[in-house]
């Protein structure tokens, strides 16, 4: 009986904490001075997404580039300022304008559409911050 309850308790202290799976936090990526652009590339991980991050130094309107394959990419855009998510982006090439504010931070989640998560392909990438 005592072993009963040992095993019983060991399973149930299993179940019972979940897993802690460690997340890549995301890039910080900067704005370029003038009319210079930022441009950086990736790939996600198979069933993961590449998170970048962009906080604004002043009030500056930016533009953002993207290109990513159409086959397997879909991007979220989000802004600290904004509830929810700003921009969703499944169709490429494709570019994005703001006015960003002093304080603001944007987040670029690139992730893969339904079926390549599902069979495990990765989502190619690259983008470019440009000050307009």
């Amino acid at each position: 009986m005592k072993t009963v309850a040992i095993i019983s308790t060991l399973l149930l202290a299993g179940v019972a904490v979940p897993p802690c799976i460690a997340r890549e936090p995301a890039q910080e990526v900067f704005l370029s001075a003038g009319d210079q652009a930022m441009t950086t590339s990736g790939e996600t991980p198979a069933r993961e997404a590449r998170t970048y991050l962009l906080r604004m130094p002043s009030d500056l309107p930016i533009n953002f580039s993207v290109d990513a394959d159409n086959s397997a990419c879909s991007l979220e855009i989000k802004k600290t300022s904004q509830r929810g998510v700003l921009s969703t982006i499944s169709r490429f090439p494709a570019s994005f304008k703001d006015n960003g504010q002093s304080g603001d931070e944007y987040t670029f989640s690139f992730f893969q559409n339904r079926v390549s998560f599902m069979s495990g392909a990765r989502c190619a990438f690259s983008f470019s911050l440009t000050q307009m």
